[in-house]
């Protein structure tokens, strides 16, 4: 709650906790001299909600909302007299019940955001030209946006090496990629 309670007040964006669930999580283990891989059991149940595609927090906030719509219920219509133990089974019976809820809910998500993971990775953006669209692009910074054959343009993060800052609407050339600054260099063609 505190969380989404931030989101709102803009303290921090939604991206700021997103978990990538890309890499393959697997543990080797030999069991009975078989060679069989054991996933984990966090990722194997990550997996299940589909949060490897989509964004854990939509995937938590939907177990959130459809544990306390079920808990609610089933301990309305389950739980008249308000027993301590039956609380414990709805609760548990309830996040089961949600899971699956979840699920479902996110399967037909799921092609969407592959589809936008793709088009991240569709083109490289080095060799290519681009529209300078900050104010100028300077040694410090700059951005421009690249055209991209599919899908939305590309909004780069870049700097010059060239002396003088270049404006706004100018067509440059991307000339390199800094991995570790996440900046790309470019220059005036």
């Amino acid at each position: 709650m505190l969380y989404w309670i931030s989101c709102i007040l803009g303290i921090f964006g939604v991206d700021s906790l997103e978990i990538d669930l890309d890499a393959d999580v697997d543990l080797d283990a030999d069991l009975d001299g078989d060679g069989s891989n054991v996933p984990s059991p966090i990722a194997a149940a990550l997996r299940f909600v589909n949060a490897a595609d989509v964004p854990l927090m939509a995937v938590l906030s939907l177990l959130a909302v459809f544990m306390w719509v079920v808990s609610m219920m089933a301990n309305y219509y389950l739980n008249p007299e308000h027993q301590d133990w039956l609380l414990l089974v709805i609760f548990f019976s309830s996040f089961l019940v949600s899971v699956i809820l979840v699920k479902m809910a996110t399967a037909p998500l799921v092609p969407i955001f592959r589809k936008m993971k793709e088009l991240e990775k569709a083109e490289p953006a080095v060799g290519g030209t681009a529209i300078v669209t900050s104010v100028e692009v300077t040694g410090k910074y700059g951005q421009a946006e690249q055209k991209r054959s599919s899908g939305a343009p590309a909004t780069l993060t870049c700097i010059t090496n060239e002396e003088s800052p270049i404006p706004r609407g100018t067509e440059v050339a991307v000339i390199s990629y800094d991995k570790s600054r996440g900046i790309y260099t470019v220059r005036t063609l």
